[in-house]
Formats: C-alpha cells, sequence, structure tokens
C-alpha cells in the first residue's frame, strides 16, 4: 500500500483533502481509482485511508495502524557541504538509514559557496527528497533539515555520543573509538563529516575542545558521501540486527 506524509493543513476530521502533489501521484503514478486504500502519516501517528473521490482528491479515514520503523536513538548527522548532487544523495540515503535530524555545515574545505540565505531557497527541493525517501522506507517521520550551520554553532546540535570522522587516525590505525561508541549505553548520537578535502587540523582541534571524539572508519578512506552512510549503516546493525 502506498504512503503519503500528509500536511495538518490538508486535514479536516476524518477526512483529507490531498495537496496536489500527492493527488497528482494517486491519479498518474499510481492510477488510483475510488476505493482504493492508502496509508496516511502525521503527527506521528499512520493511518489507513479509503479514496472517496479519486477527482476531487478526497479520502476518508478506515483505521489507526501501529507500527515503529524507527532506529531506537536519535541520530543527528551534521554533514559539510560536498559538490552539486552529493548533498541530495546524502540527503534520500541517510533518511533510508533512519537519520533524525541532518544539518549542513560549511567548513574551511568546503567546496561549494553558498550562505545561510542561499541554502534557504533549496529548502522546498530539499524536503521534498526527504519526504519522498522517508514514503518508500517506510519510516514514521520525515528527518527534519536544519538550515545552514558554521563550526561555532555545532554545540547546539551535540548529543550522548559525538563522533567525527577523522582520516588521519585512520591512517594512525586508531580504530578504536567509533567502536567503543557504539557499544556503551546512548539514547542519542551525532555524527560529524567533512566536505572533500577533510576537516582541517584547527577543526578538529576546536571540536575535540567541544568534547567531540574524533575517530576512524576503518582502514580506507571513504569518500564525504560515503562516510556517514557508513557511519549510520553501522549504527543500524548494532542497534537493530545484533
Amino acid at each position: 500500500m502506498q504512503r503519503y506524509f500528509i500536511d495538518k493543513e490538508c486535514i479536516d476530521h476524518d477526512c483529507i483533502y490531498i495537496d496536489a502533489y500527492n493527488h497528482k501521484h494517486m491519479q498518474r503514478v499510481m492510477r488510483y481509482h475510488d476505493g482504493d486504500d492508502v496509508i496516511c502519516l502525521y503527527d506521528g501517528h499512520t493511518y489507513i485511508y479509503q479514496i472517496i473521490d479519486i477527482d476531487k482528491g478526497i479520502l476518508k479515514k478506515k483505521e489507526e495502524i501501529y507500527e515503529n520503523h524507527e532506529l531506537d536513538v536519535d541520530i543527528t548527522l551534521i554533514y559539510s557541504l560536498p559538490k552539486n548532487d552529493k548533498f541530495e544523495f546524502v540527503l534520500q540515503k541517510s533518511t533510508e538509514l533512519g537519520v533524525n535530524r541532518i544539518v549542513p555545515l560549511l567548513s574551511k574545505r568546503s567546496i561549494i559557496k553558498t550562505d545561510a540565505k542561499t541554502f534557504s531557497k533549496k529548502y522546498e527541493r530539499y524536503h521534498k527528497i526527504l519526504k519522498e525517501a522517508s514514503e518508500q522506507s517506510y519510516r514514521n517521520h520525515i528527518p527534519e533539515l536544519s538550515s545552514l550551520i558554521y563550526l561555532d554553532e555545532i554545540p547546539q546540535y551535540l548529543s550522548d555520543i559525538n563522533l567525527v570522522a577523522y582520516e588521519e587516525d585512520a591512517k594512525q590505525g586508531k580504530h578504536h573509538s567509533f567502536y567503543e561508541a557504539i557499544h556503551s549505553h546512548y539514547h542519542s548520537m551525532t555524527i560529524i563529516v567533512g566536505p572533500e578535502g577533510g576537516f582541517e587540523q584547527a577543526e578538529i582541534d576546536k571540536m575535540k575542545d567541544m568534547g567531540i571524539i574524533s575517530c576512524s572508519l576503518g582502514k580506507r578512506i571513504l569518500r564525504s558521501e560515503t562516510a556517514p552512510l557508513y557511519m549510520l549503516s553501522v549504527v543500524g546493525y548494532s542497534r537493530e540486527l545484533k
């Protein structure tokens, strides 16, 4: 059954008057008809709705269903902006892997040149990517996408465990920090990953002063778009498939 995240303004008691985007998807992509059922999600709840009038986009609630497809820990990804569409790729895949919050970071070696105002103009496109990835992967919630931040603003997004992927740790054979972190007791974790050129040593030192632990991700050096997905996969495995 197809899943749709619903905006509150579309809800009127037991009926939903579907928005134009989802309406188009139901008609032209899924080719639904009156009487067909879909799953609708809002306010953290999941419901089965029946299509009453596909032409007008009217749905009526049938029943609530109880499910949980979320990780049992709150994961924040602070990701230093990479080039072009790599950010969109990470948005999509990290959503599939269970991230709760994505915080774009502008660091010294970020190749892309932008600012908070310019970044915000792409928010609608980014939110669409998060929404579609959440629906595809059976998420109960759409991850939060924060506004663009700088290094000094990182502390407001810290968690029980805070890790920054640092390639120099890998080169020096320091592979224990990530392992120890994921096997400790925690309810939330913040993962920080740098851009294509990595973080400067001064940035790493500043993050360490914030209480953030630098860690290796193994013997190989991963691309900036691979590192967060590797970390999320390892955390997911340790929490759900142990």
